[in-house]
Formats: C-alpha cells, sequence, structure tokens
C-alpha cells in the first residue's frame, strides 16, 4: 500500500506511523493539526480538501521536518509552485526554511514539501500561558519584523501570518512558519477544486492569490501594509493578552470603546507610551514617527528596537554604567537626563525614539 492510498483513509491529528516513508528518506512520524499552523477557518478547509501537515525525520541529515502532504492526483497550482520556490529563495535564520518539494501530482506518494520543524510554543498558546515582559513582547515582534523586512526586499510577503504562524523557544529563539506558502494554501481554489483545474486564471495567478484585501479585508492595502498589522496584532496580543483582530483566535477579543479598539495602556498598566503608541499606529498601518507614512515591518522592527534591547541581550544583565551626573545650579532646581539614568543591575532599559544627546560633566 502507497502513503497515498494509506492517507485517503481519515487519520487523526497526534497519530503516530510505523516506518511510512517519502522519497526513500522522510520517515512520516506524526500527524499534525492544521490548526496547529494557522488559525481561523483556513486549517479546516486544509483538511477537508486533502491537505495534511506531519512531523517527519530526515533520516539522511537526521533531523526533525514539518511535511506538508498535498492530496494527491490533483496537479499542484502554479500558485502554489510559485509561493514555495518564492521562499525557498529566502533566508533567515527566523523564517522555516523549504528543504525539498515534490510536485509530481500521480507518483506513489503524491505531491509534497518539506519545512524547517520549528520548536517552541506559538504565541497563541504562549499568551494563554501568561504574557511576557512588554520589553521581551517588544523584542520578539522586532525580529519578527525583522525576518519579514528581509522576505520582503526579496519580494515574498506573507500574507497569512497569524499568531499560530509564530513560535518562541526560550533556546531557539523566533521562528516564523509557513512564508507565502500558508497564503497560497488557503486560497480556496488550490487543492481539491476538479471545476477550477482548467481555470489558470483561478489557480495560477500569483496577483490574485497575493491580494491582502481578500485576506486582511480592503483596508489592508499593500502586502507591506498586510503583514505589519498582523504584526501588530500579535504586538498587541503579547502585551494586552486580547487579540485586536476581527480573524478568530484562541484569544478573547480586544476591549473596545465607542467601536475602537482600547490601546495597550489602556488593558494593562505598565505598557510604556512610546510602545503603547507605537503598537496603536501600526494597527492602522501608520508609522509612530510620521502618521500619515505607511508603516511596514522594516519600520516597524526599526521602531521597536529603539524602543526596547533586542531580545537576545534580555537574558544577560548589564554591566554597569557610569552614568555622569550633572549637578544643577544653586537656585535653579533643575534635573538634568532623568530618562537617560542608568542603575547597577537594571537588566533592560526604555530610550526615546530619538536618544538624547550627551553633555559632557561639569
Amino acid at each position: 500500500m502507497t502513503v497515498a492510498e494509506i492517507l485517503s483513509v481519515e487519520i487523526p491529528s497526534g497519530t503516530h506511523m510505523a516506518q511510512r516513508w517519502l522519497g526513500g528518506r522522510f520517515r512520516l512520524d506524526e500527524r499534525i493539526s492544521s490548526g496547529d499552523q494557522v488559525s481561523g477557518p483556513c486549517g479546516s478547509s486544509w483538511e477537508a480538501r486533502g491537505l495534511s501537515l506531519w512531523k517527519a525525520t530526515d533520516r539522511l541529515l537526521g533531523r526533525p521536518v514539518t511535511i506538508y502532504l498535498l492530496p494527491p492526483g490533483i496537479p499542484v497550482p502554479r500558485a502554489v509552485v510559485d509561493a514555495v520556490q518564492s521562499a525557498a529563495r529566502v533566508t533567515d535564520p527566523r523564517l522555516a526554511t523549504i528543504y525539498d518539494t515534490d510536485f509530481t501530482p500521480n507518483g506513489p506518494e503524491g505531491p509534497y514539501i518539506v519545512s524547517e520543524w520549528a520548536p517552541g510554543t506559538h504565541l497563541e498558546d504562549l499568551v494563554l500561558a501568561g504574557l511576557p515582559h512588554p520589553a521581551l513582547a517588544a523584542a520578539m515582534i522586532a525580529d519578527a519584523a525583522d525576518a519579514l523586512a528581509v522576505a520582503h526586499q526579496a519580494g515574498r510577503p506573507h500574507l497569512r501570518l497569524t499568531p499560530r504562524a509564530v513560535r518562541w523557544d526560550p533556546g531557539c529563539g523566533l521562528k516564523i512558519t509557513g512564508l507565502g506558502i500558508d497564503a497560497a494554501l488557503c486560497d480556496p481554489e488550490a487543492l481539491g477544486n476538479p471545476e477550477a483545474l482548467g481555470n489558470p486564471e483561478a489557480l495560477g495567478n500569483p496577483e490574485a492569490l497575493g491580494n491582502p484585501e481578500a485576506l486582511y479585508g480592503p483596508e489592508a492595502g499593500d502586502a507591506a501594509t498586510a503583514d505589519t498589522k498582523a504584526l501588530a496584532r500579535m504586538l498587541y496580543a503579547l502585551l494586552t493578552g486580547y487579540w485586536p483582530g476581527d480573524e478568530p483566535t484562541a484569544l478573547p477579543p480586544a476591549p473596545r470603546h465607542k467601536g475602537r479598539v482600547c490601546t495597550p495602556r489602556q488593558v494593562r498598566a505598565g505598557v510604556p507610551a512610546l510602545l503603547d503608541a507605537i503598537t496603536y499606529r501600526a494597527l492602522q498601518g501608520q508609522a509612530a514617527d510620521a502618521p500619515l507614512r505607511t508603516q511596514t515591518p522594516a519600520g516597524l522592527a526599526m521602531a521597536l528596537r529603539m524602543v526596547q534591547r533586542p531580545s537576545h541581550q534580555l537574558d544577560r544583565p548589564e554591566e554597569p554604567v557610569a552614568v555622569p551626573v550633572v549637578q544643577p545650579s544653586q537656585g535653579s532646581g533643575r534635573r538634568h537626563g532623568r530618562h537617560a539614568r542608568a542603575r547597577a543591575g537594571s537588566r533592560l532599559r526604555t530610550t526615546l525614539l530619538r536618544p538624547p544627546v550627551q553633555r559632557p560633566a561639569v
């Protein structure tokens, strides 16, 4: 019995299979729920159309991998092939790497995509387990925005960025899965629709596939704005524990006042004012320092980096920094450099978007 014949039978997620291989190299170990990869109804539509996700083992290199097993006997749409090929050309350690593909529809194993296995906890479960410090939340999303900026520079937006597409592991850091691929596979015309197979406009039109309005609504604008808004929604969730978007997640919806989402500081005490402003404006696709300018992943990463230190520095205590103290003139009562003071043993320091000018000691 071939793998395709075995998988034609309904196999629940979490099922282990004994010694089933793809390409003589990848051993299927455990089926993963599609909802563990993407939020909302997309995961259930994958399974309804015959697509399944698996944790597997690469026998050649001895590492775990993720397998997208596509339905057999159906030609892989051009849009999916283009998405996989463009994602494979993007190189960043925070983006799950594409390792291998086989798009032969009528082969004994069916078409499949092999991607890097992402360890850790996705942001949805991370938020449900307890909110991180605002500094760590900002650093995590800054890392994610940095990675997406690399992808956008290479011409490959994500377009399906959800809390389940971002994973965090204390040892390995942050990893984003499904770059371009999840959006392609979530297209209802992509797989399992025999009537659309003869329609190249429905299946092989990357412009239609990469239409952010179809994924995020008509207000999303271009792909950069769509991905930036998705990052801002995840930052909001990490700061507050609530989800500000309209798409369904396991998180409770964000509180609203007069129809508008409350700002993070209105929901959770202790969120820095600048981080509050950056998050809230990014939800509208606006840059924090210029509301009339469109925000991008690169711009969001830069703003967050200037508010909080990067995540790879959060676990190491800072060395005490000697800061010259400016004695106020007698009777002046003025105080200098309040925002720039440093304390011995302080692990986190909030800075301004525009760093203060250093004044010599007098």
